[in-house]
Order: C-alpha cells, then structure tokens, then sequence
C-alpha cells in the first residue's frame, strides 16, 4: 500500500513537472513574440512607424545659409541631397531651411543677392537654429537685428563656419565662430580649400543634429570648446590666437591642419 502510495506521488510530481515545462515554454514563446510584435501593432505598422521622420517641423527649423566658398553646384548639391535625405527640407515638411548667397539654384532653394534679406527669411519662419556657412560680409549685422528684437538674447542657437565676414561682428553675435587653421603659401591655400570641401559637409549634419539637442544657445563658458570638438568629431580644434596680441578668443575656434 505504501508503495503504491509513493508511486502515486511520484507520477503526481512528474505531471506537476512537466505541465510546468510546457507553460514556461509558451511563456518564452509568447514572450518572444511580445518583443516582436505587441498587441495593439502589426508588423505593417512598425515597419511604417520606422521610417516616420524623428524631427518634426513644428518644433523649429534650422536655417544653412550657404555663403561664399560653398555655393558652388558641387557642393551645393551633394550638401543639401545629404541635408534632405537625413533631415528633409521645409519645402516638403522638413527641418531644413537652405538659403543660398548669390547663386542661381533650382526654385526649390531660396537665393539671395542681397544678405540684408536673410533678415526677413529668418523672421518669416519659426526658427529653432541658424547655421552660417562662409558668411558673406555684413552678415554679423543681419545676425545682430535678429538679436535685437530679442533684446540681445536670441531663444536659438547660431554657428558660424569658415566665415567671410569680420570676425569681431561673427564673434559678438554667433554662439561660437569656426574657420580652418591658416596656411602661410597659396599652394596650402590650395590644399587648405580641398580639405575644407570634404569635411564641412560633415561638420554642418552633425552640427544640425547638435542644434536639434539644444534647449537654447550654447553658453560662451569653458565647456564650450568641447561642445565645438564634439560637433567637429575626430579633427583637433583650439581655441583661436590673435597674432599680434596673443589674447585667446572666447568664442573663435579653429580646425588644426593635419
């Protein structure tokens, strides 16, 4: 009787065992397709919410301003497709705003001969950054009306790379102003505009990606210069000297040449 007994325990905990086996097997199961797939989504759905776009247009946009030495149809074009493809532009619901300095562009570009309508463009739209590349002279007092109308403290950031304009009015108005360290011959020169072309279309995607981050203007503090570093990426960069006073700039950096 005892035996039997046991033997009835034991074929009981068997059972109890491999019932457990089998629910901890639907358990992974449906946990594994839980992962996949949720509920209340179907693969058609989160396949389609994979290619929505991350930046929306009603949180600002930001305006490149494509100036002197970065409007030619080269790099024009291989710069904002790249603009386009990653961040789309306002004409088609993006976050883009290209502004394109005295160059004839297909219409879907805004063209200006003249910077003092960078003025107006800019206070048409809702702004949340403003990128200058080769600033074309006079551009720092547009900058400053746009400053003035904020008394002084515009809500958005505003880079300024390889400008052409005067370096003290970039300086004053811009959150932080970038050029490539200076070559003494014109063969550097040469060599110093070929190395420029291929990596300031770097430095502007990620510097729209750093504005898109920003909750407001970058601070002129010591953690500027890494933030500058950060958007350059692997290039060295310093802070600039002034060559007949020696005085370190605040808010003036440059690229150090290879």
């Amino acid at each position: 009787m005892k035996k039997f007994f046991f033997l009835s325990l034991l074929f009981s905990a068997l059972l109890i065992a491999a019932c457990k086996k089998k629910n901890a097997e639907e358990l992974v199961q449906s946990g594994a397709n839980s992962l996949r797939i949720t509920p209340t989504e179907t693969e058609t759905t989160i396949k389609a919410n994979d290619k929505l776009p991350r930046y929306n247009a009603a949180d600002g946009l930001i305006c490149v301003l494509f100036g002197h030495g970065f409007n030619e149809d080269e790099f024009l074009e291989d710069a904002i497709s790249k603009l386009k493809e990653k961040y789309g532009l306002e004409s088609e619901g993006g976050i883009i705003l290209p502004v394109v300095f005295e160059h004839d562009t297909e219409e879907t570009f805004l063209r200006i001969s003249k910077i003092s309508n960078l003025y107006d463009i800019v206070n048409e739209h809702n702004i949340k950054g403003i990128i200058l590349l080769g600033a074309p002279d006079g551009t720092h007092k547009q900058i400053s009306k746009l400053r003035n109308d904020w008394n002084g403290k515009t809500p958005y950031a505003i880079f300024s790379f390889m400008p052409q304009d005067d370096p003290l009015g970039e300086e004053f108005n811009c959150d932080f102003v970038l050029e490539y360290e200076r070559k003494a011959s014109l063969e550097e020169e040469e060599v110093e505009v070929k190395t420029i072309d291929k990596t300031a279309e770097q430095i502007v995607l990620r510097a729209v990606r750093y504005m898109e981050d920003l909750p407001s203007p970058l601070p002129s503090d010591l953690d500027l210069h890494s933030h500058v570093q950060s958007i350059v990426g692997e290039k060295k960069v310093r802070r600039y000297t002034d060559g007949e006073t020696g005085i370190q700039a605040i808010n003036h950096f440059v690229i150090e040449q290879d």
